[in-house]
């Protein structure tokens, strides 16, 4: 097979990325062609042009050719029939003619549009009856394929879809906008088989192998409505099922006619493959490993080919290997296996794309921290999403910026600053080291939040700033808190370390202030190891914190990069002199507080798999919640605001009166169950701030009390069936002991 050309007519879009893929893991030589999207290695080519079509055979003279061009949008076909026809029928034509003259087979891909979907699903024999413009140029563009040519595969499918951020199919269209809160109506009446890209590819290639000639069908092997699917993907991506809006076709509005009882039969495929086509399980099983190894397909290196990159794919085999012998989940035994509070949860794509880039050796910050960020940035809708090394420094760098000399209406030392007294060191640290005055306000027991009705209250003359961590991933008000902010223009920092993924009136915490901070530390949501983020919406803080993260430079090169600007050497800036080298001027006071590339190598995969921690996070509170909710007599149950969805980081419980708090703590922990304080409790009762300079706004009964009787227990994703019952046993074992 390594000697056979192959080439693939219209390799830039979904089913053409995956045949390339196969091919060449086939040792095929291929080529491969775009219309209107280009691509790395591939040629331009418009199947409606006859001259460049023949000019295009005659360069690469292939044995074996996959078309997979067409006009595909249903509805704009509708609207533009003779378009339709010149590339779904003319440009089948041009390709057949040539491919009938150079002696190449010809693999044409069509679809179950090609019926009036009455009496689905279709064999290889049904006779087409279509019912929109699509599906009439579809089956004209067959004809002319069985007419012209001895040697071809016409090759049916249906509902294609895969993880391809390039492609609109409709597995992405379901990720992307349940991902951000919008919902999705569906058909309910439209039947079809959906079909893994990658399956529909590597089936077609044996296909082609075994010189099978004539029409096949090449689908999935469940027949279901098209809601149906959309509801198992968004249960697959860890998203909201009932965003998926199942109603009838007639509702959509759509122009163009569809099958509705359509898809196809596939015991024909079955026989010449020798087994079955594949189920939806084992399909979605495969999209998952694509898109926990997004990372992989998106970066690709430009300089690794050949033997090194052979090289490197038996690596990532082995590295693979290694994860399956090393790391997978053991057993839990109760009493004996830890039950952790928090901790990493990862796979071999993480451990992949941490070799993938220690192979690279690029090191310090680079391609993976530029991939993270654009991530990072699209999931919040932010105007700018810059990475650091911790959580700790991303709340550094957040007031830092606020003081910048580079911001009109900056902080100053001396200035006052609104927070809670329970917090985490992290959060209080910064305003204290940067000469700002924090002032204290009681939290909440319940939320475990700041008390928003004491806020404005507590506001002076020399109050500037409000910073505001959203406690155990439970968000704030944030209608009182950005009403008092933006009454009395104060400067507003989100806390949201603990909250990555939680939303307050749909929208994600991080995303409301002027910033907002996130941690991967391994205790939170997603890990990098050490890192952290800056959530920024303003243009201006954007380059200020940019400047600040990196040693307070002017200049924006990317690191080995220089003259992005295109005058180096024409700035004055300061008292420097006139052409001073601008990669050297520092216009604010700034530390180095970049990650290097390894974890972000870590952090792009983790970032795919945030619906999914974020939903099982979700699903371990709600089980404990309602595990224990029949002891209240003893505990306080966390307070829910029904505008949120929190992101939970952890389970807090406070016990009532006659209930020692040390005792179940060491009931708990004796039986290996990690517990953890409400982290500082007032945090002015502990050492290092106990002198602070500060204001203290009321008596802070609230936050003692917090201290005094409250913990936390894990919900992390890493936690099993199994460990979230022990839990449930063991608390209510102590109950029954009072």
């Amino acid at each position: 097979m390594g000697s056979q050309r192959a080439a693939v007519i219209g390799a830039s879009g979904l089913v053409g990325r995956a045949l390339m893929r196969v091919l060449e893991n086939n040792r095929y030589e291929v080529a491969g062609t775009y219309a209107t999207h280009s691509g790395d290695g591939l040629l331009p080519l418009d199947i409606s042009e006859p001259s460049q079509v023949r000019d295009w055979f005659r360069l690469i003279q292939p044995e074996t050719v996959f078309l997979t061009a067409a006009l595909t949008n249903v509805e704009y076909c509708e609207d533009h029939p003779e378009e339709a026809y010149r590339v779904n029928v003319e440009g089948a034509r041009s390709v057949a003619e040539e491919a009938a003259r150079c002696r190449s087979k010809l693999v044409l891909y069509s679809t179950d549009y090609i019926f009036d979907g009455e009496n689905g699903p279709y064999d290889e024999a049904a006779q087409p009856s279509p019912v929109s413009i699509y599906g009439r140029s579809k089956a004209e563009g067959e004809k002319v394929i069985r007419e012209m040519l001895e040697d071809y595969l016409i090759v049916r499918t249906t509902v294609v879809y895969g993880w391809d951020r390039r492609s609109k199919n409709f597995a992405m269209q379901v990720y992307q906008k349940l991902q951000g809160g919008v919902p999705i109506q569906v058909a309910e009446d439209q039947i079809g088989n959906p079909t893994l890209v990658d399956y529909l590819a590597e089936a077609s290639v044996r296909l082609v192998q075994q010189k099978t000639n004539g029409i096949v069908n090449v689908v999935g092997k469940d027949l279901l409505p098209r809601s149906e699917f959309g509801k198992a993907l968004a249960k697959f991506f860890g998203l909201d099922p009932e965003m998926i809006q199942a109603v009838p076709t007639a509702g959509l509005k759509q122009r163009a006619r569809r099958p509705l009882h359509g898809g196809l039969k596939v015991e024909k495929l079955n026989q010449l493959l020798g087994t079955e086509a594949m189920p939806l399980e084992e399909a979605l099983k495969r999209l998952r490993r694509q898109w926990r190894g997004d990372a992989q397909i998106t970066y690709v290196k430009a300089d690794r080919s050949g033997k090194s990159a052979r090289i490197a794919r038996e690596i990532f085999d082995r590295v693979k290997e290694y994860y399956e012998l090393v790391h997978q989940e053991k057993e839990f035994v109760p009493f004996k296996t830890p039950i952790p509070y928090a901790g990493r949860v990862f796979d071999e794509h993480e451990m992949v794309s941490l070799v993938d880039s220690a192979l690279d050796f690029w090191l310090t910050l680079g391609p993976y921290g530029d991939l993270f960020e654009k991530k990072m940035k699209t999931f919040f809708a932010a105007r700018d999403f810059i990475l650091v090394n911790s959580g700790s420094s991303a709340t550094l760098l957040g007031i830092a910026c606020l003081m910048s000399r580079d911001l009109e209406g900056r902080l100053e030392r001396g200035d006052e600053v609104i927070t809670p007294a329970v917090t985490f060191p992290s959060t209080l640290a910064p305003i204290v080291q940067n000469g700002l005055i924090p002032v204290l306000v009681d939290a909440e027991v319940g939320t475990y939040n700041i008390n928003p009705h004491l806020i404005e209250a507590a506001i002076s003359p020399r109050t500037r700033a409000l910073v505001i961590p959203h406690t155990l991933g439970n968000p704030c008000d944030m209608d009182i808190i950005c009403d008092v902010a933006r009454r009395h223009h104060l400067f507003l920092i989100e806390d949201a370390c603990d909250a990555l993924g939680s939303t307050f009136r749909e929208k994600l915490v991080g995303s409301f202030g002027d910033i907002g901070t996130l941690s991967f530390f391994p205790a939170h949501h997603i890990t990098m190891g050490e890192g952290g983020g800056v959530i920024v919406n303003n243009a201006r803080l954007s380059k200020i914190a940019r400047s600040v993260r990196d040693w307070g430079r002017d200049c924006w090169c990317a690191p080995g990069e220089s003259n992005t600007c295109t005058k180096r050497f024409g700035w004055q800036l300061g008292s420097l002199p006139e052409g001073y080298d601008h990669k050297y001027i520092y216009s604010n006071i700034g530390y180095n507080l970049k990650p290097t590339d390894l974890q972000a190598a870590i952090g792009v995969v983790q970032a795919d798999r945030i619906p999914e921690f974020v939903a099982k996070r979700r699903r371990n509170f709600s089980r404990l919640y309602e595990a224990l909710e029949p002891c209240q007599e003893f505990i306080i149950l966390p307070r829910l605001d029904p505008r949120s969805q929190p992101a939970w980081f952890g389970f807090p419980i406070t016990v009532k009166q006659g209930v020692s708090k040390r005792e179940l703590v060491q009931w708990l922990e004796t039986a290996r169950i990690e517990t953890r304080a409400v982290f500082g409790g007032n945090i002015l009762r502990q050492p290092g701030y106990a002198n602070i300079e500060c204001r203290v706004y009321g008596d802070l009964r609230e936050s003692d009390r917090i201290m005094r009787d409250t913990f936390f227990i894990g919900v992390y994703p890493g936690l099993t069936q199994g460990m979230v019952d022990f839990m449930v046993e063991r608390l209510k074992g102590f109950f029954s002991r009072i």
